[in-house]
C-alpha cells in the first residue's frame, strides 16, 4: 500500500496511511478523534475557526482563513500586552558583586624581541650582515630588562584599576548617595524600567515611576477565550479596567523594587511614588509604597518573592497608599493630608 493514502471503511470509520504508519479516524468531522501512529487528537470544526488539541492538553484555537488573521493577531497582541505588564515581576535579577579587574596576558617575550631588534637594525642595509648580526645581538642583551620593565607598568596599571574599582564597591556598599544614583538609573536603563532615583537616606533609597493613564496602558479591550467559539476583543468595563491597572502597577513596582535590591547591596528599603503625568486633573502622585528588602528579594532569591503588592500591603508585609473612588474603583490623586504623602510629594517636588 502506498504512502499517504486514506479510505472509508465504514461509517464514522477511515483508515489513513502515512510515512509514519497507520492512523485511524473515528467519529463524524465535526468531532473526529485520531488515533494511531503520532499523537492522539481530536478535531472540530467551528464553522471559521477550527480546534484542536492532543489528548495530552494543549489546546488552541486559530483562524481557519486569512479574512480573520488580523483579529486574531489583535487577540494576540493584546493578550501578550497585559501578560508583559502583569508579570514584570517574574523577571530574573541579577545581584551585583565585588568587581574584579581580569589581569591582562603576560607580555609576549617573542613580540618584545621582534619590536627591539626591528628598532636596532632600523636603517642597516640586509647587505652589511656583520653589521646587523651585531645590531640584533645588542638587542638581545636588552631584552630581560625590556621585558621586566613592561611586566612591571602592566601590573601597575592593573592594580590601580583594581584599586578603582575597590573603591567605587566601598562607595556603593556605604550608600554614597552620587554612585547609588548612578547604579540605579544605568540598571533601569539596561533593563527598561520606567523609575528613576530621587535620592539616598542612609539604607533608604526613593524612587518615583511613571505610568500611563489606564485607557492608554490597559486599552479598552480584553482576551477573552470561551469554552465555546473563538477567541474574542470585548469592550472591557471600567472596573476590570482599573483593577488590572493596579495589578499592572503592582507587578512594574516589585520588579522595580527587585532590581533595586539587586543592584544597591546596602539598600534595605525603598520608597517609590507612582506618578501618572496624563492624569485628567495634571500630573498626579495615585500611589505610594515602602518596601522592605528581606520581603522582596530575601538572600538566595532571584526575583521578587512578593507577587501582589495590595495583598501584602493587607498582610502587613509592605506600605501601600492607594485610594480607589466611584463606581469604577479608578485610583485617584493623593493629598498630602497624610504626613508621609506630604513628606515624599515634598521630596518629589510635586503638588499634590
Amino acid at each position: 500500500m502506498s504512502h499517504d493514502v486514506a479510505f472509508r471503511v465504514t461509517k464514522g470509520l477511515r483508515l489513513r496511511t502515512t510515512r509514519r504508519g497507520p492512523r485511524v479516524a473515528i467519529g463524524p468531522r465535526i468531532a473526529r478523534i485520531h488515533v494511531g501512529e503520532g499523537p492522539a487528537e481530536t478535531f472540530a470544526d467551528r464553522g471559521t475557526f477550527a480546534r484542536w488539541s492532543t489528548l495530552a492538553g494543549g489546546g488552541h484555537t486559530v483562524p481557519d482563513g486569512a479574512a480573520n488573521r488580523p483579529r486574531f493577531d489583535a487577540w494576540q497582541d493584546q493578550r501578550s500586552h497585559l501578560d508583559a505588564l502583569l508579570t514584570a515581576h517574574h523577571a530574573s535579577v541579577a545581584r551585583a558583586r565585588a568587581p574584579e579587574v581580569p589581569r591582562p596576558e603576560p607580555i609576549a617575550i617573542s613580540d618584545v624581541r621582534r619590536e627591539l631588534r626591528r628598532r636596532a637594525t632600523a636603517g642597516i642595509p640586509r647587505r652589511r650582515i656583520g653589521t646587523w648580526l651585531r645590531a640584533v645581538r645588542r638587542a638581545d642583551r636588552h631584552l630581560d630588562a625590556e621585558v621586566a620593565r613592561r611586566q612591571q607598568e602592566q601590573d601597575a596599571a592593573h592594580e590601580a584599576q583594581q584599586a578603582e574599582a575597590d573603591a567605587w564597591w566601598s562607595a556603593l556598599l556605604a550608600n554614597d548617595e552620587p554612585v547609588v544614583l548612578e547604579q540605579l538609573e544605568r540598571a533601569f536603563r539596561e533593563h527598561a524600567l520606567p523609575a528613576t532615583p530621587t535620592a539616598v537616606e542612609g539604607a533608604t533609597v526613593h524612587l518615583v515611576t511613571t505610568v500611563d493613564t489606564p485607557d492608554r496602558l490597559i486599552g479598552k479591550r480584553e482576551p477573552v477565550v470561551a469554552d465555546e467559539g473563538p477567541p474574542s476583543l470585548p469592550i472591557m468595563s471600567k472596573p476590570r479596567r482599573h483593577d488590572l491597572y493596579v495589578q499592572a502597577i503592582s507587578s512594574a513596582v516589585l520588579a522595580i523594587a527587585a532590581e533595586t535590591f539587586a543592584v544597591a547591596p546596602s539598600i534595605e528599603t525603598i520608597v517609590l511614588a507612582v506618578l501618572e503625568p496624563g492624569h485628567p486633573s495634571g500630573p498626579a502622585v495615585i500611589a505610594l509604597c515602602e518596601l522592605e528588602r528581606a520581603a522582596v528579594l530575601p538572600d538566595g532569591a532571584e526575583r521578587s518573592v512578593m507577587d501582589d503588592l495590595t495583598l501584602a500591603s493587607e498582610e502587613g508585609r509592605a506600605r501601600l497608599v492607594l485610594e480607589r473612588s466611584g463606581p469604577a474603583r479608578s485610583p485617584r490623586p493623593l493629598t498630602p493630608d497624610d504626613p508621609s504623602v506630604d513628606l515624599i510629594l515634598s521630596i518629589l517636588e510635586v503638588e499634590g
